[in-house]
């Protein structure tokens, strides 16, 4: 299972990297909506929407409503505030589970909704990210997450013995989260000398660092809920040794609004 991990990661982060630098940003977005599109396909899975003609409905939809968002601009800082909100919210459902289950998992339209707000903001973000700041700032958000995925990943098998949310994901520590962090913040670092960014602004890139790798946790949690609550173990079986595409974005759907609204700020 690791080895097929390892080699995945290895055939297709170079090739995703090169899409970064290689790809106007009107083809790259296009490259990422179809990640959308087959993440939204999953999701349908999630929310137990078996038949092909719903399915397809439901990510046309969310699709639909990625377009609407993106072709307001003047209104970007607004949906990234109404994601950020919305991931407060999702925080409580992670750490209340599994009490309020149908808060969230209740009707077909709530949980429609919830693949909307999982998959659209992330794409406006994303493609935002890669117009305004460039490829060198869209990879920085792949290393950290990147990171903090590895250092959680070998730090908890390592030294985790404290459970971070065992009724959602039994395999996450804190002593794994806590590694995820340290990587982040010595990527950041690892950026901030490369690009001789003045001193003084080291502590908000920093503190940014910390907050990304903490919800990209919260957004693997976040779809683990559903995961749980639908009896499933992986979103697909499309990437071998990672799952399905909704695995391997999971938590860049937290993270990407967050990093955008703050580089806005720094």
């Amino acid at each position: 299972m690791l080895l097929s991990r390892i080699l995945t990661a290895l055939i297709l982060a170079p090739l995703f990297i090169w899409a970064i630098f290689s790809m106007p940003t009107d083809y790259f977005s296009y490259l990422l909506l179809s990640f959308v599109a087959l993440g939204a396909w999953e999701f349908t899975r999630l929310i137990k929407i078996d038949q092909p003609f719903y399915r397809t409905l439901v990510v046309s939809g969310i699709i639909g409503c990625a377009f609407i968002a993106s072709a307001h601009a003047e209104n970007l800082q607004t949906v990234l505030i109404v994601s950020v909100v919305w991931w407060g919210l999702n925080l409580y459902w992670v750490i209340s589970y599994p009490k309020n289950i149908d808060s969230w998992y209740g009707s077909g339209i709530i949980r429609v909704m919830g693949g909307v707000m999982l998959l659209a903001p992330m794409w406006v973000a994303l493609s935002s990210l890669h117009a305004n700041y460039g490829n060198v700032y869209f990879l920085l958000l792949m290393l950290l997450i990147w990171g903090a995925d590895t250092g959680a990943y070998f730090v908890g098998r390592a030294f985790g013995k404290r459970k971070l949310a065992p009724k959602i994901s039994p395999g996450k520590s804190i002593e794994g989260v806590i590694g995820g962090t340290i990587f982040a913040v010595i990527i950041m670092l690892a950026f901030l000398q490369n690009q001789n960014i003045a001193l003084q602004s080291y502590a908000g890139y920093l503190i940014l660092a910390v907050i990304i790798s903490s919800v990209s946790v919260l957004g693997d949690l976040y779809e683990s809920l559903f995961k749980r609550t639908s009896g499933i173990k992986d979103s697909g079986n499309i990437l071998p040794g990672h799952g399905g595409i909704l695995d391997r974005i999971d938590s860049l759907t937290a993270a990407a609004p967050f990093f955008l609204l703050g580089l806005g700020l720094l």
